[in-house]
């Protein structure tokens, strides 16, 4: 079950003392606004957009209010032009149980494992070192860069609590639901990966998994290098602006003779680029829009390090956001 602390929510806004306050939820705690709304006794005013991470907050469409309460994601220090209060939400559910179905699959990977999750887990992942530390196992937990909280804490653009401690085990496992996040994990460490569903208990070795991924964007850079025009996308997300690095494959793109063209957009999406007549797009932003949304467009779209290999071979290398 999801968990909001309402009463740190109402602490801190004591502390800000507003009239008006902003809030802001993710897709899937929209369902959640109207509860909040009731709850506080200011003047309370819904962001009515989609929000997609810690690096997507509203504080600028928000600013008419003396602050704003994003909830779902743990904070990514960032200067805002407004006061963010940043809410995480958790799921309660055991980890425990989809654990103990899965040791033999565990034992015969190794002892020494690499533990980690999402910020909605992230309360229960102490629950789960010690449960596998009383069953043998040797267990780390990582720390990762400034743009990551808690230790064992993973991002859709930042593996640093992996790569921080890739050389002490024997494989990575990954608690929770989905495989983009344990996808990324394979592709930014040269560890095995394992995934694990704490709702269905289903485990997940995701060798087969990172094959069929690059077998697909091997092919979308293939189809890529036959284009002439790039637009480079550039989100002004906060979190995810990302200038340097689309001006740097500018350059890279008209030194292998392709025309390059610097788009700056907020929502990136397939109807914002139909009017334009590129070959190709990189986006610079999230790295999960190229490889989460190719299928909903009509022409190729990389990520930045995908742009690398339209002009030589190499190892296949995981976008990530490392700073702030």
């Amino acid at each position: 079950m999801l968990w909001i602390d309402k009463e740190k929510l109402l602490k801190e806004l004591k502390k800000l003392n507003p009239k008006k306050v902003g809030v802001q939820f993710p897709e899937g705690l929209k369902s959640k606004a109207m509860e909040i709304a009731d709850l506080l006794d200011y003047e309370v005013y819904i962001y009515g957009g989609n929000t997609y991470g810690a690096c997507d907050v509203a504080d600028e469409e928000m600013s008419f209010c003396d602050c704003l309460v994003h909830f779902g994601h743990a904070e990514i220090p960032m200067k805002f032009v407004i006061p963010v209060i940043f809410m995480e939400v958790y799921d309660n559910i055991d980890l425990i149980p989809s654990l103990e179905k899965n040791l033999d699959f565990l034992e015969k990977k190794g002892k020494n494992i690499g533990l980690t999750t999402t910020v909605q887990h992230i309360l229960e992942l102490k629950n789960a070192e010690r449960f596998l530390k009383n069953r043998g196992f040797n267990i780390y937990i990582g720390k990762g860069t400034r743009r990551i909280k808690y230790d064992g804490q993973i991002l859709g653009c930042n593996f640093s609590v992996c790569k921080s401690i890739e050389d002490k085990v024997d494989y990575f496992l990954y608690i929770g639901t989905g495989y983009f996040h344990p996808l990324g994990i394979t592709l930014n460490t040269k560890k095995k990966v394992v995934a694990i569903d704490p709702y269905t208990g289903k485990i997940v070795d995701m060798e087969n998994e990172k094959t069929k991924l690059l077998k697909k964007r091997y092919a979308v850079i293939e189809k890529a290098k036959e284009a002439e025009r790039f637009g480079v996308i550039v989100s002004t997300k906060k979190g995810q602006f990302r200038m340097k690095e689309a001006l740097n494959i500018k350059k890279d793109l008209e030194e292998i003779g392709k025309k390059a063209y610097i788009l700056i957009t907020g929502e990136i999406y397939p109807e914002k680029f139909r009017g334009f007549n590129f070959d190709a797009c990189v986006i610079s932003a999230c790295p999960r829009i190229a490889i989460d949304d190719q299928p909903r467009y009509e022409k190729p779209i990389l990520t930045v390090t995908e742009v690398n290999l339209l002009k030589e071979t190499g190892e296949y290398r995981f976008d990530e956001i490392g700073g702030i």
